[in-house]
């Protein structure tokens, strides 16, 4: 299976393993299966209704970045005639570092391909669902409510780093508003010109949010001007995310 390059590349995943199987059971022990973040599985402990129990405990464990034994009762849990008893293992590997990214354009598009084997955990946000598709994201968790993306940016504030790139400016500002209210993450960025980053500075500052955190946002975000192309933009921001992540590392070393 491909635990071991997914674990070196820095993608996370939960890997699933089968520790117990009593009476008529579809898999052994031992045989494992991997869910990641889109979705995806390889492998199987066992397929039909069973398996759709286990990639909800899977996903469960990757939110909460856990390790745990579940144990299922075929006839009962899954409605299996084979009705024997199987105990599994979760376990989530993968860094506690995640990139929340607000908004799955263009930019966002070629971000993610840039950071596809990246030591962090990438969050897309975006309402618009033709935009914020598996097609498009196949390595990233997809979320598709504002609130909860702003959320998991604030789940664990010191291993977050946070990119407000929407279509839209009101949105981009509600979502700095919302990100600054409490102990905002560690890394906060913003698309846009350096007239942007007044203007915004400007509102958040009448609105009462402290001096200190509107200053510490990073806008333009990024290496520096490498370019107009979406591409471009991306390998800038790409660049200081993956900076900011091995700041990060040296902090909880």
């Amino acid at each position: 299976m491909a635990a071991g390059r997914l674990a070196s590349e820095g993608v996370p995943f939960v890997l699933i393993t089968v520790i117990k199987a009593e009476g008529s059971t579809p898999r052994n022990p031992g045989a494992r299966m991997i869910w990641r973040a889109c979705g995806s599985i390889e492998g199987t402990v066992g397929g039909g209704q069973f398996e759709h129990l286990v990639r909800d405990a899977a996903e469960q464990h990757f939110r909460d970045k856990s390790a745990g034994i579940e144990e299922y009762t075929l006839g009962k849990d899954a409605d299996q005639c084979c009705g024997g008893r199987v105990t599994v293992f979760f376990e989530y590997v993968g860094s506690r570092q995640r990139a929340v990214v607000f908004g799955a354009g263009h930019v966002a598009l070629a971000l993610s391909k840039t950071l596809e084997t990246a030591p962090f955990e990438l969050v897309i946000v975006d309402e618009r669902a033709e935009w914020n598709t598996p097609e498009r994201y196949p390595n990233a968790r997809r979320v598709t409510r504002w609130d909860e993306g702003v959320a998991l940016a604030l789940e664990r504030p010191g291993a977050i780093m946070a990119c407000v790139m929407t279509c839209s400016h009101e949105t981009d500002y509600d979502l700095l508003e919302k990100l600054l209210a409490d102990e905002p993450p560690r890394f906060v960025g913003l698309i846009g010109s350096k007239s942007k980053r007044t203007s915004f500075f400007t509102r958040l500052a009448a609105s009462g949010i402290d001096e200190v955190k509107i200053k510490a946002i990073e806008c333009p975000i990024g290496l520096g001007d490498m370019g107009k192309e979406p591409m471009n933009v991306a390998v800038s921001i790409a660049g200081r995310l993956l900076l900011t992540a091995g700041e990060l590392d040296e902090l909880s070393s």
